[in-house]
């Protein structure tokens, strides 16, 4: 009898557990972002982890086609971000965002659109909270 209820506890113990972790948000472990390309050119998208404390090498690059939208993802860390950088024609654009790594990278956190608009050459980009 003793052997059935110690069972019969750990199954339950077991069960809540796999329930309360089901149940807690996903966000910080894989956040996603958006980037919405307006502008007339390709961009390629860095992503660093989100704990990548120096950014040094990216986890992946991704091309952001001219005109599209597209979102994507990192493996966050438990931080609710991922790091990026954004180059087009070669150099770092975005720069306004860029808030980590010695200030060449920027924090995006899980649901946020960067918007990428360009006017002669120039690009802009704006942070949009989800």
């Amino acid at each position: 009898m003793r052997f059935k209820q110690i069972t019969l506890l750990s199954a339950t113990a077991f069960i809540g557990l796999g329930l309360a972790l089901a149940a807690s948000p996903t966000a910080d472990a894989s956040p996603r972002f958006t980037v919405k390309n307006d502008s007339s050119k390709k961009v390629f998208v860095d992503i660093f982890d989100g704990d990548d404390s120096v950014c040094s090498f990216p986890d992946k690059t991704k091309i952001a086609s001219a005109g599209e939208t597209d979102t994507y993802g990192c493996n966050g860390h438990g931080k609710g971000q991922c790091k990026v950088e954004f180059i087009a024609n070669d150099k770092t654009i975005c720069k306004n965002l860029n808030n980590t790594c010695s200030g060449n990278v920027a924090k995006i956190k899980n649901n946020e659109t960067v918007r990428i608009t360009e006017q002669d050459g120039k690009f802009t980009c704006a942070l949009i909270t989800g």
